[in-house]
């Protein structure tokens, strides 16, 4: 997978995340809603931790790609 596919992943992994968020603040005063509101939470945990493993990934990748970058200029 390369940077940019990265990204895109990010991206809407963050937009899905926000459109949870929206749903819970919405819908966590309805005492019915209780389960629905505890396992969307677990849903923007799992998002959460998809997010941080991407942006992972790419700084990886920004690494390696600045050190290919250093390495080719010194010779």
């Amino acid at each position: 997978m390369n940077g940019m596919q990265l990204v895109d992943m990010l991206r809407i992994t963050e937009d899905k995340m926000q459109h949870l968020h929206k749903a819970i603040d919405h819908i966590s005063n309805d005492q019915n809603m209780h389960e629905s509101v505890s396992a969307l939470t677990e849903v923007v945990k799992d998002y959460q931790v998809q997010t941080e493993k991407l942006k992972q990934m790419l700084t990886q990748m920004e690494l390696d790609n600045n050190s290919q970058d250093q390495g080719q200029g010194e010779r």
